[in-house]
Formats: C-alpha cells, sequence, structure tokens
C-alpha cells in the first residue's frame, strides 16, 4: 500500500511538470503567415513581437527557433500565380543598342584573278566615214580625194564585231588579243568623174562595184598600276596590224574590170583603261565604270580609239562573273601621206557580253 502511495504522488509530480513547462514552450517558436495566393496584399507591414515575427490581422504559424529568420527582404511569398502564364516578346533592339537601316553592301570591282581568262564580243553600230586617194598626182596636179561613202557607195550605217580575249598572268600582268574584221561591198552609180588607180578616169553616171576589206587587230601587253578593291588602272602597249584593201570595178569602163588598192599598217598602240565600282548589290552584283583610251602611232598615221561605257557585272560562282557593257565609242585612222591616204572614221554606240571564268 505504501509502494502504491508513492507511484502515485510521483505521477501527480510529473504530471504538474509538464503543466507548468508547458506555457514556456512557446518561447521556442516565431509566427509565420504564409500567402499562397501573390497577388494578394499584405495589411499592415511585419512586425516584430516578443514570441517572432507576426503580420497583423493573419493567424500566427508555429516554426521552430533553430531555423534561421530569414531577412525581410527575402522573406516575401513566392508560390502562386495571379493569373496564367505568357510569353513576353523581346524588344526589337536589345538594351544599349541602336537600331537603324542595314547599311549598304562594300562595293567591291568585279576582275581578272591570276590565270583567268576574259572573252568578250562587242556589236559596234557606227556612222562610217572617210576618205581615200590614189593616185596622189594625175597628169601633174594632185587627185581628188575620194568619199568612201558618198563617191564609192559604202553603208553609212554598217553593223561590226569586234571580239577579245585575255589572260591574267599574275596580280599585275596580263595579255590581250583583239581583233575587228570588216568586209563591205555595194554597187552604186557614180556622182561625178574621179580617178581611181592608174586608168581612165571613171565618167559619171556609170555603175561601179566596191569591196572593202578592214582588218583592226591588236597584240598587247597590260600592266595594273592601280589595283584596290574598288578601282583598277592599267597602262597597256600593243602590236597593232591593220591590213586593208580597196577594189573598184566599173561596168562601163574599157578594159577595166577591176582595180584594187592595198595597204597594210605596222603600227604601235599605246592606252589606259579605268574601271571603277558605282555599286554593289545585295546578291553581288555590280555596276562600274569601264573607259579605254588607245593612241596608235607609227607608219605616218595617228590612230584613236576611245571607249567610255559602263558595265554590269553578275557573279556566276566560284570566281567567275558574266557580265554586259555599253558605250560610245570613237575609231579614227588618220593617214599622212601624198602619194595614198586611207583615212577611216567610226563613230556611234556599241554593246558587249562577255565572261571571266
Amino acid at each position: 500500500m505504501k509502494r502504491s502511495t508513492v507511484t502515485i504522488l510521483v505521477c501527480l509530480v510529473f504530471f504538474g511538470s509538464v503543466l507548468i513547462a508547458y506555457p514556456y514552450q512557446n518561447q521556442n517558436f516565431i509566427n509565420v503567415v504564409i500567402d499562397p495566393v501573390s497577388g494578394q496584399s499584405y495589411g499592415t507591414d511585419p512586425v516584430q513581437s516578443e514570441s517572432g515575427l507576426e503580420f497583423a490581422g493573419a493567424p500566427p504559424v508555429a516554426v521552430p527557433a533553430s531555423v534561421p529568420r530569414p531577412e525581410l527582404a527575402a522573406f516575401r511569398p513566392s508560390i502562386g500565380y495571379s493569373g496564367p502564364i505568357s510569353k513576353v516578346k523581346p524588344p526589337v533592339c536589345p538594351p544599349g543598342v541602336v537600331c537603324g537601316p542595314k547599311p549598304d553592301p562594300p562595293c567591291i570591282l568585279p576582275k581578272r584573278m591570276p590565270r583567268q581568262w576574259e572573252i568578250s564580243a562587242q556589236v559596234f553600230w557606227p556612222r562610217l566615214s572617210g576618205t581615200l586617194k590614189y593616185p596622189g598626182v594625175v597628169s601633174g596636179q594632185q587627185a581628188d580625194e575620194l568619199d568612201i561613202t558618198d563617191d564609192l557607195g559604202l553603208p553609212k550605217h554598217p553593223v561590226l564585231g569586234e571580239y577579245s580575249a585575255y589572260y591574267q598572268i599574275n596580280w599585275n600582268w596580263s595579255i590581250y588579243y583583239s581583233i575587228m574584221p570588216i568586209n563591205l561591198s555595194t554597187t552604186t552609180t557614180a556622182r561625178r568623174n574621179f580617178y581611181f588607180g592608174n586608168w581612165a578616169p571613171v565618167p559619171a553616171g556609170s555603175q561601179i562595184h566596191t569591196e572593202w576589206n578592214f582588218i583592226y587587230q591588236r597584240l598587247g601587253l597590260m600592266y595594273t598600276a592601280i589595283n584596290t578593291c574598288n578601282a583598277s588602272l592599267s597602262i597597256y602597249t600593243a602590236w597593232l596590224y591593220n591590213p586593208q584593201q580597196f577594189k573598184v570595178s566599173c561596168s562601163v569602163c574599157p578594159n577595166w574590170p577591176a582595180s584594187t588598192v592595198d595597204r597594210t599598217r605596222q603600227m604601235l598602240m599605246s592606252g589606259i583603261d579605268l574601271k571603277k565600282c558605282i555599286r554593289t548589290l545585295c546578291n553581288g552584283a555590280t555596276l562600274s565604270c569601264d573607259t579605254k583610251v588607245s593612241i596608235g602611232y607609227l607608219d605616218n598615221t595617228l590612230a584613236l580609239d576611245i571607249q567610255p561605257g559602263m558595265r554590269f557585272s553578275v557573279p556566276l560562282n566560284c570566281g567567275r562573273w558574266g557580265f554586259i557593257k555599253g558605250g560610245y565609242r570613237w575609231l579614227n585612222f588618220d593617214e599622212n601621206r601624198n602619194d595614198l591616204k586611207m583615212n577611216v572614221y567610226l563613230e556611234g554606240g556599241f554593246a558587249e557580253a562577255g565572261l571571266i571564268f
């Protein structure tokens, strides 16, 4: 009975101790309010109370004191969404970058690279004129000069062709060859009496047949003195070979089936070739200035060949180009002789097409 009484007393003391200690356990907790919806606003700012961190108007939540207390700025609730997720389009220009129109591509001049060929064909629409004097003296007096179109009947507006080829040896040196063959023939009526060759004069009103063969060919060496990305300036010297022949026959002239006059010139021709890029498009096509000025000399003849023009080039991949060119051309041959004179003047527009490969 005594042991039972002691046991009961011990139990009552333990139970009382628990009851006394329970109120003091609140000092080991902090009160935290967690709002699962981020869109809600707080009525008041959080305040520090004796028992921990509390928000006015919200029920306290106990958190063990062993957890470190977070900073107020980092304690904002971060869970929950006030609306559906949506994509936000980034700004067109990143911050700090100024947007503007896309710059034009740099102007780059198409040109032949080492060991590349350039071939071209030109159509020339000139106005033809010129004079012919042979022989120089008739019966002790100077013979009249014949107009090759009015007196001999050659067409004033022929269509001519020229063919050229260039080979680029290295960055600065190249060789080229060019030829313009001309073969014109016509039949006309003599407007006046004139002498041609050593035969009797051709009477006015007679039928005459004229054939003219003229070859303008050059073989030269070219040096590119200025060679930049958008311009080039080349100088060249060529051997000029110019054989020509006039053959005139008269239908009513006695013992005169035909008379032929031949003249072959061996000359030198020097000049400059200027190319300048004007604009390069986004696809690589390029518009450029293409001008040539040549002067021929020696053999008692002065020749002038001027070709200002514009070129439009189109890339064909792998360093190859196709181009078209157009402009105006003057081609003159002035002879300084008394016994024989064959002057030729060609002036008109031209068009050219070619390849660089």
